[in-house]
C-alpha cells in the first residue's frame, strides 16, 4: 500500500491518496503513483465519452451499425476536444461536454448575412453571448 499525502497551498488539511498494488518490487512508489494518476485521467476521458456522447449505448443487433455509431461518437468527441483545446479561453478549457453543450452549442440564435459580413444575433442571454464570442473571436456578435 502506498499513501500519498499532499497539502494544497492555502489549505489546512492534507489530501490523502491510497494506492494498493503488487508492483512495489518492480517499480518505485513515485512511478506507481504517476502511473495510477494517468490511469485516473484516462478513466475521466472514458466517462466523459460515455456520458456526453452515449458511447456505451449501442442499440442495434448489427455489429456494423454499432461500429459506425461508435466511430461517429468518437469523431464528435475528438472534434469537441479539438475545439476546446484550440478555441476556448484558459478558464473554459476544462469544461465538461454537458456544460459546453448547454452554454455554447444549444443556443437560440440567428445568423444574419448581409453583404460580406456575418452577424449572430442571440436571445437576451449575455453569458452565452460572451462565451461564444470568446471561443470564436472571428464572429461579430
Amino acid at each position: 500500500m502506498i499513501i500519498k499525502s499532499v497539502r494544497p497551498a492555502g489549505e489546512l488539511f492534507f489530501v490523502h491518496s491510497f494506492f494498493v498494488t503488487n508492483l512495489v518490487d518492480a517499480f518505485s512508489p513515485k512511478d506507481i503513483v504517476l502511473t495510477y494518476q494517468k490511469r485516473g485521467t484516462m478513466e475521466n476521458y472514458i466517462k466523459e465519452a460515455k456520458n456526453g456522447f452515449y458511447l456505451d449505448k449501442m442499440n442495434s443487433h448489427s455489429f456494423q451499425v454499432n461500429e459506425v455509431k461508435m466511430m461517429l461518437s468518437m469523431l464528435a468527441y475528438n472534434l469537441t476536444n479539438w475545439l476546446r483545446t484550440l478555441c476556448f479561453p484558459e478558464k473554459q478549457k476544462n469544461m465538461q461536454i454537458e456544460t459546453i453543450r448547454t452554454r455554447i452549442i444549444k443556443v437560440a440564435s440567428k445568423l444574419v448575412i448581409s453583404g460580406r459580413s456575418f452577424t449572430i444575433s442571440y436571445r437576451q442571454v449575455s453569458y452565452t453571448k460572451n462565451s461564444f464570442g470568446k471561443c470564436f473571436g472571428g464572429f461579430r456578435t
